[in-house]
């Protein structure tokens, strides 16, 4: 089930990879995804949340920024942008971000 709380906008480009996971017999938790950038910046993407029921898609498009508050096991996103973004997910007190500016990102943590 997602569970998110959704507060902001989104930017569209660069290509921008997280994931942040656990395997399959790990307890869900909460993981804050957090999207904010240059002044009307646009994105698209989408992520997949492992759950314990499943993987679960949540699309995303819009203008910066953006926060999102989902519980499961396990989030991969993947954000496109052609203007300066940053991408945050914090997961049990960890904190990942990646920052671009149009081109293409891929960032795994695991």
């Amino acid at each position: 089930m997602i569970k998110r709380r959704h507060g902001w906008g989104s930017t569209a480009g660069a290509a921008l990879l997280i994931a942040v996971g656990a395997g399959a017999k790990a307890a869900e938790g909460t993981f804050s995804l957090v999207i904010t950038g240059a002044e009307e910046a646009r994105y698209t993407g989408r992520c997949i949340l492992t759950t314990m029921a499943g993987e679960e898609t949540l699309e995303l498009s819009g203008v910066v920024p953006r926060h999102e508050e989902l519980t499961g096991q396990g989030l991969v996103c993947r954000i496109e942008s052609t203007a300066l973004i940053a991408v945050e997910i914090a997961h049990d007190g960890n904190l990942s971000r990646s920052v671009t500016n149009g081109g293409t990102v891929n960032i795994a943590v695991h």
